[in-house]
């Protein structure tokens, strides 16, 4: 696993975690530009995922992989769901709903590297 893509997704969520608390402080909805940054992220999670595999199949290294795969699936899954849940919320914390999964993806890679390098 690269760490310099898995902190590049840290901050990128972190990013976009934060323009979701904007758009919440100024009471506006999940907007396109937004929903097409959450799209790229998912579509590098997705790069992460194959590659997460790839080097748990090639290392030498002892990783929990149960444990590692596990992390790295719900990596993927939580920005969908805040996504969907973001859109059908129609009150001002639509953009909350995606702030949270933007931290909980962050804090997931996070926790991806964490196993990884233990």
């Amino acid at each position: 696993m690269l760490p310099a893509v898995a902190y590049a997704l840290i901050a990128v969520s972190l990013l976009a975690g934060l323009w979701s608390l904007v758009l919440v402080a100024v009471n506006r909805q999940v907007n396109d530009p937004l929903v097409w940054l959450m799209s790229a992220l998912e579509l590098a999670l997705l790069v992460q995922v194959v590659g997460g595999c790839v080097a748990l199949a090639v290392t030498e290294r002892d990783v929990a992989a149960g444990l590692f795969v596990g992390y790295l699936l719900t990596a993927v899954l939580v920005l969908p769901l805040g996504v969907a849940w973001a859109a059908s919320e129609k009150s001002r914390w639509g953009p909350g709903v995606l702030a949270v999964a933007c931290v909980a993806t962050a804090a997931l890679v996070q926790r991806l590297l964490d196993v990884w390098q233990a």
